[in-house]
């Protein structure tokens, strides 16, 4: 295939006792409509990267259900990682079921798409704004890397290995974003995927480039940034990747407008 298709979902916040986000967003229906209308775009792979959950929420068992039916109707591999919102060890073996491996934290995975290797990475710290790779995760992408894939390598974070567009976003990247750059330099890692900002973006840690993809559950502002972008719908990216490049745009449920029936599936799988 010359062109693979990745479609790119972050920070769904799924919340525990039917709570709404700000009192009027429901993050469930907002995933399940996201899912929907990745159907269709025939991904050859779907990946999540981080805050699945809302503060802690005990909600994986049901997001992993939830994925579980998403993958087998997409017909493609999901792959999924934590982001500062998720507990320890929540993203474990019930999601990124077709992994090929895992690395030292049981979020750290990884899978062949068609050539394309894709290798989840935990920077999550619960409870902590700012991401960190340690010291046993650096070794293994390391090893990982000094074998190149047929058509390359894309790396999943929550936390952007740079900093935010927004001034009142300071320092809840990555930090010492220096080391994985320079694990990276040279190897062939075609793209950085990752999310937290809640606001779609683009930018390059030396010379690889990093994709920011907007939040499924809601997005802040860039220009205010403690202001909630007021929208009924979920957000997420479209990367089309071929051998000469790699082509990221945002899309959303308006634009893609997903089954009523097929929303409601997904959302019956909840508490089950």
């Amino acid at each position: 295939m010359d062109q693979l298709t990745i479609v790119h979902l972050s920070d769904t916040h799924l919340t525990g006792n039917a709570r709404l986000l700000y009192g009027t967003i429901d993050p469930w229906r907002r995933l399940a409509r996201a899912l929907g209308a990745a159907e269709q775009l025939k991904p050859d792979a779907l990946v999540l990267t981080g805050d699945v959950a809302d503060r802690g929420a005990a909600i994986h068992s049901d997001a992993a259900r939830i994925l579980a039916e998403a993958q087998y109707l997409l017909g493609c591999p999901i792959i999924t990682i934590p982001g500062n919102h998720d507990p320890a060890g929540s993203i474990g073996p019930l999601f990124s079921t077709t992994r090929l491996s895992t690395g030292p934290h049981p979020a750290n995975t990884v899978h062949d798409i068609d050539g394309l290797r894709i290798i989840g990475l935990d920077s999550g710290g619960f409870q902590q704004a700012q991401g960190r790779i340690d010291a046993s995760q650096r070794a293994w992408l390391d090893r990982l890397l000094s074998v190149a894939a047929p058509k390359g390598t894309v790396v999943l974070l929550h936390h952007p290995p740079l900093e935010s567009f927004s001034a009142a976003l300071a320092g809840r990247g990555l930090e010492n974003p220096e080391a994985l750059a320079a694990l990276v330099a040279g190897s062939d890692v075609r793209a950085i995927l990752c999310g937290h900002y809640h606001q779609s973006g683009a930018s390059q840690l030396l010379n690889t480039p990093v994709f920011m993809a907007p939040a499924t559950s809601y997005n802040m502002n860039p220009f205010a940034p403690t202001e909630v972008v007021q929208e009924d719908c979920a957000w997420f990216s479209v990367l089309r990747i071929s051998a000469q490049c790699v082509v990221s745009v945002p899309a959303s449920t308006e634009q893609m407008r997903p089954s009523q029936e097929r929303t409601e599936t997904y959302l019956a799988l909840r508490g089950r």
